[in-house]
C-alpha cells in the first residue's frame, strides 16, 4: 500500500530555521546573498527552489537535506577561491601544496605564540 507523502511548506521551513538563529533576518538574506524583501516572498513560498534553500542553508549553516531528503547534499564549509577547482598540471598542484604549507606553519606559529602567552598569564596568575 502506498502512501502520498504529504507536501511540506518549504519557505515555513526556512522561517522556522531562520527563527532559531541568532543573525537578523537582514543578515541572513544579505548572507545568502538576497535582499530582505526576497527573503520574506521566499518564505512564502511552498515551492522554494532547492538552490534558493542550499543558498539560505550555507549562510545560515544549516542542513536543509534533513528537511528535505530529494535535495541534493551540499557543502556548509566555505571553499576558498582558489581553491575551488582542481589545480591543471603537477606543477600548478605543487604550488599550491607549498602555498598551503606556508600558510600552515604561520598558523601554527600563531598558536605557539598564543599558548607560550596563555602559560605566562596561567603562570602569574599561581605565583
Amino acid at each position: 500500500m502506498q502512501t502520498k507523502e504529504r507536501a511540506v511548506h518549504r519557505g515555513k521551513i526556512l522561517k522556522a530555521i531562520a527563527k532559531r538563529n541568532e543573525l537578523t533576518i537582514g543578515q541572513i538574506a544579505k548572507k545568502a546573498g538576497y535582499e530582505r524583501a526576497s527573503y520574506y516572498k521566499h518564505t512564502q513560498n511552498p515551492n522554494l527552489s532547492f538552490d534558493i534553500l542550499e543558498s539560505y542553508g550555507k549562510a545560515l549553516k544549516y542542513d536543509f537535506t534533513e528537511d528535505f531528503p530529494a535535495m541534493p547534499k551540499y557543502s556548509l564549509i566555505d571553499v576558498p577561491a582558489g581553491l575551488s577547482s582542481k589545480p591543471s598540471s603537477l606543477k600548478e598542484a605543487l604550488e599550491e601544496l607549498e602555498d598551503l604549507n606556508y600558510k600552515y606553519i604561520e598558523v601554527m606559529e600563531k598558536y605557539t605564540e598564543l599558548l607560550e602567552k596563555y602559560n605566562k598569564l596561567i603562570e602569574e596568575k599561581y605565583r
